[in-house]
Formats: C-alpha cells, sequence, structure tokens
C-alpha cells in the first residue's frame, strides 16, 4: 500500500511538472517588438515584430536619387544613418510617403552635422526636414502638385535635458492628390554631439485615427541620448 501511494505521488508530481512546461512553452511565442538601435549615435526604439526591414541604401537612394555607388552616396553614408520599417509585406521604401492600404511606414535617421550646420539649424527648419510644415516653406511650394492637402493636427515642443531639443509635429498630406496620410514627426537637435535626429510615422489618416494608441506606442519608443 505504501509502496503504491508513493507511486502515485511520484506520478502526480510528474504531470505537475510536465504540465507547467508545457504551458512555460506555450508562451514562448514571437516576440511583440523588435528593438533598434543605433548605440554609436545615441537612438533607439522599438516596432512591432514581423514589420519588415529597409536599410539605409534603399531609403538613401529614394529620397536623394543618388547612385548608391557613386561618391556622393559614400559620402552621404558617413555623414546619415538611416532605416526604414514597413508594416506591409510588399515593403518599398516609397511607402514612407504613400502606403498601399492601411499598413503604417516607420523611418529613422541620423545627420551629424558640421559646425556651420549646428548654429544654422532651427527648429522651423527641422519642421520641415521631409515635407513641408511651416506657413514659409508650405508658401515656397504652394504650386507643387506633390503637396496638396495639408492640415497641421498638432505641433509641440518637446522638453530639452540642455543640450538636445526637440520638436514633435503631425501632419497630414495628399501626396500628389492621393489619399489623405497622417505623418508624425520627431526632430531632435543634439548640439553637443552635433546630430539631428529624425522619426517619423506615417499612415493613412484612417488608419492613424483607429490606431492611435498603438501607433503612439512606436512614437514614444523613439529615444536620443547624447553622444558628446
Amino acid at each position: 500500500m505504501k509502496d503504491r501511494r508513493q507511486a502515485a505521488g511520484k506520478r502526480a508530481a510528474l504531470v505537475a511538472l510536465l504540465t507547467t512546461v508545457a504551458l512555460a512553452l506555450g508562451g514562448c511565442g514571437a516576440p511583440e517588438f523588435d528593438y533598434v538601435k543605433n548605440a554609436d549615435d545615441g537612438v533607439y526604439f522599438k516596432v512591432p515584430h514581423g514589420w519588415q526591414r529597409i536599410e539605409h541604401e534603399a531609403m538613401d537612394w529614394m529620397l536623394s536619387g543618388e547612385d548608391p555607388a557613386s561618391v556622393a552616396a559614400a559620402g552621404r553614408r558617413e555623414r546619415i544613418w538611416s532605416v526604414g520599417y514597413d508594416a506591409s509585406v510588399a515593403a518599398q521604401p516609397l511607402h514612407l510617403f504613400l502606403g498601399t492600404g492601411d499598413e503604417p511606414f516607420v523611418y529613422a535617421m541620423v545627420r551629424r552635422l558640421s559646425e556651420n550646420e549646428i548654429n544654422a539649424v532651427s527648429l522651423n527648419g527641422a519642421r520641415d526636414l521631409l515635407l513641408p510644415v511651416t506657413d514659409s516653406a508650405r508658401a515656397d511650394n504652394a504650386q507643387n502638385p506633390v503637396f496638396q492637402g495639408f492640415e497641421l493636427v498638432s505641433d509641440e515642443i518637446l522638453p530639452s535635458d540642455g543640450s538636445v531639443r526637440g520638436v514633435r509635429s503631425v501632419f497630414n498630406y495628399s501626396p500628389g492628390g492621393g489619399s489623405l496620410q497622417t505623418f508624425n514627426q520627431t526632430v531632435y537637435v543634439d548640439d553637443a554631439g552635433r546630430r539631428l535626429y529624425q522619426f517619423i510615422l506615417r499612415c493613412s489618416a484612417s488608419c492613424y485615427r483607429e490606431r492611435t494608441a498603438e501607433l503612439d506606442v512606436v512614437v514614444q519608443s523613439f529615444t536620443v541620448r547624447s553622444v558628446a
């Protein structure tokens, strides 16, 4: 009798152990986020797991039009780091401006500045890095059919730690007269480290309204640390 009780106790302990292991393994799915960092330039952020990464060369070619094998492109690689993340299964750099459907796109860039550039850069200039946002920049581009449907949703100066200053602007555009897109742009200028940081999340206006809480987690994760 005692032997049977001991055997039953061992079986129960084994079942409990196997159940615990099964539960633990069942919780080991894909991570929720992919964490992105460029420690040399002091930039960190996260994107949902599964978004497709687009490397600097492809993003830079789309934005600058320079041949990746050119001397000019090589010089830009020394001064600029960038990366894109596309939630679309058909990822491509052009989705920074206009996506297919309601899939978000993230673009991050760090530009190393010369002393003259750091003295000249302003937060107004930072607002206009990708698309014209300020009144003066939009006036200069008033006849350009690409820049249509502008609406300023919000604009705020970000808290400064003394060396890094920044601005966050949320605005709408209908690039080339297409569907309305919402851009959430954060720009920091690190005076001590002589760097300019840009982080943009784009999604269609309807996507942005419906997924604001989810997308805000990505925007708020963007962190800059001075590397001076």
